[in-house]
């Protein structure tokens, strides 16, 4: 009997469709980062030759301070996603994009850390966690928060561009949705400075580790 009493409460509570967004958004970044690890495995030995020396120089430099990532490169990593993500919100284009944009997000961070693992072995991780453990932690959540607010915006346009006739209702855009841009913004902000500042002395750490 209280089962079906807690059954009940559920279905009149009704299930939020924000949440299921959110879950759909990190699915697809999950299965992005698979497909980028596969992909990452799947590459030959002459390119892992190749990429092995790459990654080795560039550590060297940069364990020698010759590497700094600049401004423009640190504004482009935070708010590329970001941007894209508003800027669908008003696309009924962005219906598919954004999904995808989850599953590139996903796609290249894996491969990221694969490559580092498959050049330096379990050290690799760690140097790999020193390069971009500062930059997840800040863009990864504004970037799912920004694209479940942008998705739903973006249905409602694409519904009412292909909805022949069915929906005549425009799509609103209340303040809710640029006052959310403009916190991850600050957050992104604050995350840059993060970046410049703490990720060099990870990275050389890491380093110093293997």
């Amino acid at each position: 009997m209280r089962g079906r009493m807690v059954l009940r409460t559920i279905r009149l509570g009704g299930w939020d469709p924000s949440v299921l967004r959110e879950l759909v958004l990190a699915a697809l970044f999950l299965a992005g980062a698979l497909v980028g690890h596969l992909y990452a495995g799947s590459c030959g030995e002459e390119i892992w030759t190749a990429l092995g020396r790459y990654l080795s120089d560039y550590c060297r430099l940069y364990d020698a301070g010759g590497v700094e990532t600049s401004l423009a490169s640190c504004l482009v990593m935070y708010f590329g996603y970001g941007a894209a993500l508003f800027l669908l919100g008003f696309s009924a284009v962005g219906v598919a994009l954004i999904p995808t944009l989850s599953g590139a997000f996903g796609f290249f961070t894996m491969y990221t850390i694969s490559c580092f693992v498959r050049c330096y072995g379990r050290a690799g991780t760690v140097l790999a966690l020193g390069a971009l453990i500062v930059r997840l932690v800040f863009t990864l959540p504004c970037f799912l928060v920004l694209a479940e607010a942008a998705w739903p915006l973006s249905m409602e346009l694409f519904a009412l561009s292909f909805g022949r006739g069915k929906r005549s209702m425009p799509v609103l855009y209340g303040s809710r949705y640029f006052l959310l841009f403009l916190l991850c913004a600050v957050i992104l902000a604050a995350g840059i400075f993060c970046e410049r500042l703490l990720t060099p002395v990870l990275f050389r750490a890491a380093l110093e580790s293997i």
